[in-house]
């Protein structure tokens, strides 16, 4: 750092984004805030067009027009002038590091032109990397990611997995691993919600491939009678699929699909009447939802992949 007070500038989503990005980048935020009076957060007027969310909406229902104090709405991933509006904005804050999330290639193109501007005017880079491959994975987005990613300083990662992966890409990087915290901002369960089974399990978040709900479908099919099991999450693709299965196999009595974003409140009822939580991944860098189990007390059953 230049300054022994270093200006700082974080730029992601915050609230009322939704998902497991913005939640974090908000609590970073938040904790950024208590240790320093130079900090600008940059978010985004716009993250995805409706054409490439496949989701209801990106922004939480719950929060209505809500805006983080003191934060800068400036970023619409569509438009390049808004990126060149948020390197000048950042320049003008005379910033000394800016700290940048990491999760998916969607963003390599505006990441890139804003890191890339920044590096060259002496401003260093830290990529929060949320994960450092893409879990379905094709050379082209490896390429988009390694061509963004390159241009950081430094590098915090969640898991050791994630370390050992950039370090093998890009030797003697510094990396910091910290894992997730725990997410208390979610509120306690009034716990109306009753149990359906002597072993109530819980799959909880966005359903993609590579989150392997299929195989814990296939799972249910060879369980003792008396466990259930709650789909909670919107489906990216595979809804039809995964009900189509879940019929053939004659287990929809011991199934309940929740198909959608669920609120705060809801989020605590379905937390606190499960047994446990199962994220059964085929692939994984870490996951949010862990320390949202542990925060209401609950162990986790995981696949023995990346950071999990």
């Amino acid at each position: 750092m230049r300054k022994a007070t270093p200006r700082i500038v974080h730029v992601g989503p915050v609230l009322p984004y939704r998902g497991g990005i913005a939640q974090h980048t908000t609590r970073l935020r938040r904790a950024l805030q208590e240790q320093t009076n130079a900090l600008l957060t940059i978010s985004f007027s716009r993250q995805y067009p409706s054409l490439f969310f496949p989701g209801e909406t990106d922004r939480d229902p719950e929060l209505g027009d809500h805006r983080e104090p003191g934060v800068r709405y400036v970023i619409d991933s569509v438009n390049p002038l808004t990126w060149h509006r948020a390197v000048r904005e950042i320049c003008t804050f005379r910033a000394d590091v800016v700290i940048i999330p990491w999760w998916t290639f969607y963003w390599a193109i505006c990441f890139e032109y804003i890191a890339r501007s920044l590096r060259s005017k002496g401003i260093r880079i830290v990529f929060f990397c949320h994960n450092t491959v893409e879990h379905e994975a094709s050379s082209w987005k490896a390429l988009l990611t390694r061509r963004v990613l390159r241009l950081g300083d430094a590098f915090v990662v969640h898991s050791q997995k994630d370390k050992m992966r950039l370090q093998k890409s890009f030797p003697g990087v510094s990396v910091t691993v910290h894992p997730h915290p725990i997410y208390d901002q979610f509120p306690p369960a009034v716990g109306h919600w009753p149990k359906r089974r002597d072993l109530d399990l819980l799959y909880y978040g966005f359903i993609r491939p590579y989150k392997g709900v299929g195989v814990l479908v296939e799972a249910m099919a060879q369980t003792h009678c008396e466990v259930f099991l709650t789909i909670a999450g919107e489906f990216w693709e595979g809804r039809q699929h995964i009900r189509r299965r879940i019929d053939d196999l004659g287990i929809g009595e011991r199934i309940e699909l929740r198909p959608h974003y669920h609120s705060q409140t809801e989020t605590a009822e379905l937390f606190a009447r499960c047994d446990a939580v199962i994220l059964p991944y085929l692939s994984a860098s870490a996951s949010g939802v862990v320390p949202v189990a542990y925060h209401y007390e609950k162990p986790v059953i995981v696949s023995r992949v990346g950071g999990l």
